[in-house]
């Protein structure tokens, strides 16, 4: 493989709770090709979300080494890693996280305004368009149904055009009919904007869609048999 766009170098993340530290992430070594769908999956707790965020730079790792597009992340203080990350990756959560008392364009809009980009409500507006949602740019997420709102979110990560897409479990709290319109959505997304696919999933069919499965067990990481 030449030139991964990620790469985790034995990635050992540890947190200390009440009980003492536990292990969440132990040795894991991942190497993804540019333009590839990955899916990451296996059972709850076992480290998923946390990979994700490590690999997205929003939880720094215990020990080991992430770059991302060739750049080592342990070099950036937080005002440089938020900025490398509002221009080189998109994420998705299963929550949603949209601020609440921004409407739908706002909230698409955010990132570009926070990196000082010029017209950054008329590229919002597009990007909602893009999703459907050309009509709801001025409703507040409550005012959202949660298939309109994971679309809002997935308008967000990707209107700064990051070469890396994260998703932890983008359909996770939608029924079945709307998670397959996302997940649908987030695929022909991410092709048309070239973009490399991280994919955290619960969901077989979800998974089946991507090029390749890694499965983490206990902090671990494999390739799918």
């Amino acid at each position: 493989m030449t030139d991964p766009i990620v790469r985790l170098t034995d990635i050992h993340l540890s947190l200390t709770g009440a009980a003492g530290a536990v292990n969440i992430l132990r040795g894991v070594n991942l190497a993804v090709e540019r333009g590839r769908h990955v899916a990451v999956v296996g059972p709850s707790g076992s480290g998923k979300s946390s990979l994700l965020a490590v690999t997205a730079g929003l939880e720094r790792p215990t020990s080991g080494a992430v770059e991302i597009d060739g750049r080592d992340l342990a070099r950036f203080d937080e005002d440089a890693l938020a900025r490398f990350r509002g221009r080189r990756i998109g994420v998705v959560f299963q929550s949603f996280h949209l601020a609440p008392t921004m409407t739908a364009l706002e909230n698409v809009a955010l990132p570009l305004e926070l990196a000082g980009e010029r017209d950054a409500l008329g590229r919002a507006s597009r990007a909602l368009g893009d999703v459907g949602l050309g009509d709801r740019t001025g409703h507040l997420p409550a005012e959202l149904s949660g298939g309109e709102q994971q679309r809002t979110a997935l308008a967000r990560a990707l209107i700064a055009r990051p070469p890396l897409l994260l998703a932890d479990e983008p359909t996770g709290n939608l029924d079945r009919a709307t998670g397959e319109a996302v997940a649908a959505l987030l695929f022909e997304a991410a092709d048309r904007a070239g973009a490399t696919l991280v994919l955290v999933t619960h969901n077989e069919r979800l998974a089946g869609r991507c090029a390749r499965t890694v499965v983490i067990e206990d902090g671990r990481l494999r390739e799918a048999a």
